[in-house]
This record gives structure tokens, C-alpha cells and sequence, in this order.
């Protein structure tokens, strides 16, 4: 069996379902269990994602065993699978867009971005993204029926990915409950029309949809209220939260800039050091410096997590703690063996 990727410690992200109230009874919904948990690459960074579910609080209702999942979390994944959709659909434009070999794609994620993998999975992924495409092409009343027989009804969301700016977007409606890819589509507008084109065959498919998670976006609204009138939509949280932040967001990336800025000279003074150790071995204030450096390089690889883990906020916290340490260091005026 192979063993689990090791990562190190990770930011710890944790997604509740967007719905608050169940859609049968509109009792509370209430925390139950966590639906699975995993480490995800993204093409922003590595994060351990939990999804939590939550059940229906009143023990009367008759769909009280349905665990409601957040279609953000599941957003962010593909089940049996530790990379994030926008690195699938990276490899997918790199490959049929820009026509790169397997190998380039490869070179270009572990060069120039923070995902760690190897050649062959990039094969992997990309047979993954073929099948998101294709995914819409088995009838949604067959795939849904277990789904619509435990829960009385879907639920659906809607999201979009584009890779770079000005190419193709990569658009998915999946079903919250069981997290299955309905219907998959790479698109050049989002236009409300087209978007109700990839949910007009599920309306005509006669599923029950209970509801639609989706952000603000106005072509979203507009071909959700055109394809399922009178189906409760429930805005995203997250796209809300995040929109909120925005200014903060703003703020917080000057301030992260000004703290690199800061520590320019870090690379000078990790070469006068070595040379010095390498010229005369055996002081352990060399390797006090070392180590200060390699802390402080850590520290200025902080990244935002959004919407309210801002990373500059983070990058001073740790540098004043840095500080301190070495503070204390010096007040000792001295070494021990």
C-alpha cells in the first residue's frame, strides 16, 4: 500500500455547508460528523481541507439522516484525489490549449508553481480532466436516482475556473450531497445563456432539485432563475466573505511586501556566514545565523487564506517572534555547549 504524501505542518481550512436550515422542515441544521479530510494541492499553495457535515436538529423530520456537505469544499476536489480542480484544469489548458507535452506541463507546475508532483500523474490528471468533459454525458436521472431515493431531491452548484486571463473557462455543475461532476464544459463567455444550457438538460432529466449554491455572479442568477424558477439559491458565504475582505486584503499584501522588503539582505548575510564557517569551522554562532535565516526565509512564504487569514498579519506575528528569540539570545551574551 502506498504510503500517505508527508507534507509537514499545513494551514488547517475547515468549509460547513453554505444551506443553514434543512430544506424539508427549515429546522436548524446541526454539526454531525466531518465528511472526509485531506491535504489538497492548489496552484496557490498545499492546505488540509475538512469538509464538515451537518444533519437536520429536529428528530421528527423524515430526511433527518442526510448529511449536508459545503460545495465550496467540494469545489476544491476530486474525490480519491489530493490535487485541486485549478491544477486539473491547468494541466487540461496546458495540454489541448497550448498543445504542451507531458513533460513541459510537468516542468511548468513543479517550476513555477507550489504543486508538488511527479511526471506520471501528470498523465493522470490529465485523464481526469477528459473526464470532467465527459462527465455530462451520462443521464443525470440514472446517476442521480441513489441521491434522489436517500435525500428526497439534489442539490446543485455551480462554478467556473479559467486558467490565465482571456482563455477558455472550464465550467462544472456538480451535486452537493453525493459531490458528483453532472455536467462539464469548456466555454469562452459565461454568458447566462450558455450557463443554462449546461443546466437545462438536469431540469429536463425530471430530478427534483432542491435548492442551487452558487456565487453572485449575474449570469449565474439569471440562467438559475431561468432554468429552476421558484428553486431556492442560496448565495455562496465564502464569495460573500471574500468580496468583504477585499480592502483588508489590500492592506494586509503592502504590508507582506514591506516585511519582505526588510529582509533583502538575507541572502548577503547567509553568504558571509557560510564563508566565515567554512574558513573557521566549529562556531556555533554560525550556525545560530543559519538557522535565524532559514526561520526568517520561512516566514515571508506565508500565504493569504482566505477570506480572513491574512498572511501579512501572520508574516509580522512571526517576525516579532523571530525578534524576540534572537533578542534573548543575544541578552545571554554567549553560547552554551
Amino acid at each position: 500500500m502506498k504510503p500517505p504524501r508527508a507534507f509537514g505542518p499545513l494551514p488547517h481550512v475547515r468549509y460547513r455547508p453554505e444551506v443553514e436550515r434543512c430544506p424539508h422542515c427549515a429546522a436548524p441544521l446541526v454539526y454531525s460528523h466531518p465528511v472526509w479530510a485531506k491535504s489538497i494541492q492548489s496552484l496557490s499553495g498545499i492546505e488540509h481541507v475538512t469538509s464538515l457535515g451537518f444533519r437536520c436538529s429536529d428528530p421528527a423530520c423524515a430526511f433527518g439522516r442526510t448529511a449536508y456537505r459545503s460545495a465550496r469544499a467540494e469545489a476544491r476536489q476530486l474525490k480519491g484525489s489530493g490535487y485541486g480542480l485549478d491544477v486539473v484544469v491547468r494541466v487540461g489548458h496546458r495540454r489541448f490549449s497550448q498543445h504542451r507535452t507531458r513533460a513541459e506541463i510537468w516542468r511548468h507546475l513543479v517550476e513555477e508553481t507550489p504543486v508538488v508532483i511527479s511526471e506520471r500523474h501528470v498523465q493522470n490528471l490529465l485523464e481526469i480532466y477528459l473526464a470532467l468533459l465527459r462527465a455530462g454525458e451520462r443521464p443525470p436521472a440514472e446517476r442521480l436516482a441513489p441521491v434522489v431515493e436517500a435525500h428526497g431531491g439534489v442539490i446543485l452548484t455551480l462554478d467556473g475556473l479559467q486558467p490565465e486571463q482571456g482563455n477558455e473557462q472550464l465550467w462544472t455543475v456538480r451535486e452537493v450531497l453525493s459531490g458528483a461532476v453532472l455536467t462539464a464544459a469548456n466555454v469562452q463567455q459565461a454568458s447566462a445563456p450558455v450557463l443554462a444550457g449546461l443546466l437545462g438538460p438536469i431540469r429536463d432529466s425530471g430530478v427534483p432539485v432542491l435548492g442551487v449554491i452558487s456565487d453572485a455572479q449575474e449570469s449565474i442568477r439569471l440562467a438559475v432563475a431561468a432554468i429552476f424558477p421558484g428553486v431556492p439559491h442560496q448565495l455562496c458565504q465564502y464569495h460573500a466573505l471574500r468580496a468583504a475582505a477585499e480592502p483588508l486584503w489590500e492592506v494586509d499584501r503592502h504590508l507582506a511586501v514591506a516585511a519582505k522588503r526588510e529582509l533583502r539582505g538575507l541572502r548577503e548575510v547567509e553568504e558571509r556566514t557560510r564563508r566565515r564557517a567554512e574558513a573557521k569551522p566549529g562556531d556555533p554562532a554560525d550556525a545560530v545565523v543559519l538557522d535565524a535565516v532559514l526561520a526568517l526565509r520561512a516566514v515571508v512564504r506565508e500565504r493569504d487564506v482566505p477570506p480572513f487569514g491574512f498572511a501579512g498579519v501572520r508574516v509580522v506575528d512571526a517576525l516579532i517572534d523571530v525578534g524576540q528569540t534572537l533578542d534573548r539570545c543575544q541578552a545571554k551574551k554567549g553560547t552554551h555547549d
